[in-house]
């Protein structure tokens, strides 16, 4: 198993075997790579972490991760449950809408109920920030690192501390944990960022001693009757932890007994340990505590923070159910499906023979179509060729009496057995006047002026038919 605790300014990680740590390192992280517990450079971090990977011989790609609490909320709420003790994730997001103070619909929401009965039931509620957890996955992902399971880093601790009741102080460079265990339940967790930058030793401690007391303070206040127990141990874990004279001085600042760190693993004698104290929590999730003599044991909640979208899909019971329906239904129906199929291709082969036929006569029906222009600029032909001489003369005449009155003539089409004629007057008497002049030649029936406007028009088109000759 390997683990992998990712802070603002390193990594860490961890492999075990059968209850027994077999190798550790850990190595700094550029600046900017993280920041406030939020992973900016996904890059980076995938890289540093191949990179560790490879110089120290940790090889996998399955991992146990951590994740920042800096920006996470969490809270023991009591959640109305259904008969038989369901507690549904509507009425969970319910609850934690009322008294968490971020947007739920802006965190991974994960839970899991610590007192189980009828009625209103106890449950832990995580929330994390999405674009934490969606960017350390990413980074990860990036360089085929799959995180099966990430856990906050104060649940971490609290399992591998493996007391009743403690206070657990971890100290990184650039932030700070403070995790209260009260009757084996993580009453209070917070992550807190800090700049040591030109702190003396004292000042450092005394910030820290402070915000120790006032976590303590607050639960206190919200429990006057079961105040903390002053005789409540601190663990101190961390990369600070390894500083001897701030733990000297938090030491005498603090009220609380300090008490090591005793690993639930079998540790090499030079693992500093209270630095691996995250990785050592992430190894022993899962499994049940150690119980110390007169003390009881941790019992801690088992929350997988990796959101569904992001852990392998394995189908639910009613799923199962759902698709041997199916193959069952399948197998019933299949002779009814074959011969189905068989009047299907039957169709087909009958539809394709009517699409050859049907093209078939489509293109009998476009030759004869296309041959109707041809048949009737023949048939036109041989009118004029009936016609003899006859239109030659007739056109003769059209234009003779067209000069003589001064009209002229714009187009003569023979249409038929029909002239059309286009002319132009000067004024609609002229028109007339030619109309009736063709008349009188004898050539043609009566002229058939244009409809629109005559006899008060200056020109148009006349139709005339030719008188047949004697």
């Amino acid at each position: 198993m390997v683990t992998l605790e990712i802070d603002s300014t390193a990594i860490k990680l961890m492999e075990t075997g059968g209850g027994r740590v077999m190798k550790w390192a850990s190595l700094s992280l550029e600046p900017g790579t993280v920041e406030r517990g939020v992973v900016s450079d996904l890059q980076a971090l995938g890289t540093a972490v191949k990179q560790l990977m490879t110089s120290s011989g940790i090889k996998a790609n399955d991992v146990i991760a951590s994740v920042s609490g800096l920006y996470s909320v969490s809270r023991i709420l009591p959640v109305s449950s259904l008969p038989g003790g369901l507690i549904t994730p509507e009425a969970v997001v319910g609850a934690a809408k009322e008294i968490m103070p971020l947007a739920t619909d802006k965190l991974y929401l994960s839970w899991e109920t610590i007192t189980p009965s009828e009625g209103n039931q106890q449950v832990i509620v995580v929330g994390v920030p999405r674009d934490v957890i969606d960017a350390e996955v990413r980074a990860l992902a990036a360089v085929g690192i799959n995180p099966r399971i990430l856990e906050l880093k104060a649940m971490a601790l609290a399992r591998a501390v493996n007391k009743e009741q403690a206070l657990i102080l971890n100290i990184e460079p650039s932030n700070f944990d403070i995790v209260m265990i009260v009757s084996g339940l993580p009453e209070i967790m917070r992550t807190i960022a800090w700049q040591q930058g030109d702190l003396t030793v004292e000042d450092r401690a005394e910030h820290l001693a402070l915000n120790l007391e006032l976590t303590v303070g607050f639960y206190n206040s919200n429990h006057p009757d079961t105040p903390l127990d002053p005789a409540t141990p601190l663990v101190i874990t961390g990369q600070i932890s390894g500083d001897l004279a701030l733990m000297e001085k938090l030491q005498a600042r603090v009220g609380y007994p300090v008490e090591p760190l005793v690993p639930q693993l079998d540790c090499p004698a030079h693992l500093p340990a209270s630095q691996y104290a995250v990785n050592i929590g992430l190894t022993l999730k899962g499994t049940a505590p150690s119980r110390v003599p007169g003390q009881g044991g941790y019992l801690p909640p088992d929350i997988n923070l990796l959101p569904e979208i992001y852990r392998p899909w394995k189908p639910s019971a009613r799923q199962i159910y759902f698709v041997c329906s199916v193959v069952a239904a399948i197998a019933l129906l299949f002779p009814l499906y074959q011969a189905t199929s068989e009047a299907m291709a039957k169709t087909a082969n009958l539809e394709a023979k009517y699409t050859i036929i049907n093209n078939e006569l489509q293109r009998r029906q476009t030759e004869i179509k296309n041959r109707e222009p041809l048949q009737k600029a023949i048939a036109e032909y041989r009118t004029i060729v009936n016609m003899g001489g006859g239109f030659t003369q007739d056109v003769k005449v059209i234009n003779s009496e067209a000069e003589r009155l001064g009209i002229e003539v714009q187009s003569i089409t023979h249409q038929g057995s029909n002239i059309a004629i286009a002319c132009q007057a000067d004024d609609y008497l002229a028109f007339d006047n030619y109309l009736t002049a063709l008349e009188k030649t004898g050539r043609f029936f009566t002229p058939i002026p244009p409809p629109e406007g005559y006899p008060y028009i200056k020109g148009g088109t006349i139709k005339l038919e030719p008188k047949p000759s004697q």
